[in-house]
């Protein structure tokens, strides 16, 4: 069911009130319960047709997504050509007509950073899937009654009545031995993640729950590369590839701008692209108070690199200096959203 609460009623006329005693009625004549919620940032096809949770036209096949499916665009011009119809401009939609062509091996085709829960009404199957980086997080609890709740946030599932919150000491051992947490634990108890290049698949009836490993690093291949020149137009191919994909958005592109040679190469490729478009990148640097600064501190600060940078390059650009109080006055709110200090999501915040 497509449905609204009515808070909400005035977007669409035609979607029935949730609070409804005819959909309450419908609601539970089922074998299990299944909720997915949404809270959209527009990138891709900003219009009504691109929210969600989304459905394909037969209302069999309901997702809910975060993430970006650099290579959407090719797939679906592979899917087309077997038959299946757009109703929107998104990746979303790529993703659910790719799960109905080739089921949850899908996954394997998928150049991006993504989490989706996936709803297979001819199946009663249930998906939970994360890319192979793990990018994009997604957290579950298993409830003793058997509830299984997921979301891309922690504080979602703290939300749930049902879930008294606790640390859990292991984790936080683990932390404070290595700096990170490397199992799938959080330092909420009974919460954990979905490890990267990992699905869920969930059979609703027998309420069977089974975990995949889709993918993991491969060192084996043979070199096909002979000499240090192959190795650098190969690098810069890929590199040039990897950026461009990431510009394809219904909405500005920015990029940080350090001084350094990571963001420094970026910003330098993305903005070749928006040049052919009479356009500019826009990019953006912090920089350090100094005043009292000394020593090798003085190199913390970056922003004459950026600024040369930008001017190379012709970048848009802005930048703000960080004062030794700004951090104190956020940190309980750089906390909040952070969620937890785990590498590769947030540790160098």
């Amino acid at each position: 069911h497509n449905l609204t609460d009515s808070q909400f009623k005035n977007v669409d006329d035609m979607l029935p009130i949730i609070e409804s005693n005819s959909v309450q009625r419908e609601l539970h004549r089922h074998d299990y319960d299944l909720y997915m919620g949404h809270r959209r940032l527009s990138i891709l096809d900003i219009s009504y047709a691109g929210h969600q949770p989304m459905s394909d036209l037969s209302k069999n096949i309901w997702i809910a997504y975060n993430g970006e499916i650099y290579n959407f665009k090719e797939l679906r011009i592979e899917l087309e050509k077997r038959g299946h119809r757009f109703k929107s401009n998104t990746d979303t939609e790529v993703v659910i007509y790719s799960y109905i062509e080739w089921g949850i091996e899908c996954v394997n085709k998928f150049n991006g950073m993504f989490a989706f829960s996936l709803y297979d009404n001819h199946r009663k199957k249930f998906y939970l899937a994360r890319d192979r980086y793990g990018i994009k997080p997604v957290y579950y609890h298993i409830t003793d009654e058997n509830t299984f709740i997921y979301a891309s946030e922690i504080k979602s599932i703290l939300e749930y009545k049902g879930y008294k919150s606790e640390i859990d000491k292991e984790a936080l051992l683990e932390y404070f031995t290595f700096q990170n947490i490397f199992t799938n634990k959080t330092l909420h108890k009974d919460i954990q993640i979905l490890e990267a290049g990992h699905y869920f698949e969930i059979d609703l009836l027998s309420k069977k729950i089974e975990k995949t490993q889709y993918w993991d690093f491969d060192f084996s291949e043979e070199e096909t590369i002979k000499d240090e020149r192959e190795y650098i137009e190969e690098l810069d191919r890929l590199f040039n590839q990897a950026v461009k994909r990431q510009l394809v958005s219904d909405v500005p592109v920015g990029s940080y701008l350090s001084g350094g040679i990571d963001s420094g190469s970026i910003a330098a490729v993305a903005s070749n692209y928006f040049r052919e478009n009479d356009n500019y990148l826009k990019t953006f640097t912090v920089g350090f108070d100094l005043s009292s600064a000394s020593g090798m501190e003085l190199n913390f600060d970056e922003r004459v690199k950026a600024e040369y940078m930008s001017y190379k390059f012709k970048t848009e650009h802005y930048e703000m200096v960080l004062k030794s109080g700004d951090m104190e006055r956020c940190l309980n709110d750089f906390a909040y959203h952070l969620e937890e200090p785990r590498v590769g999501q947030s540790y160098p915040n």
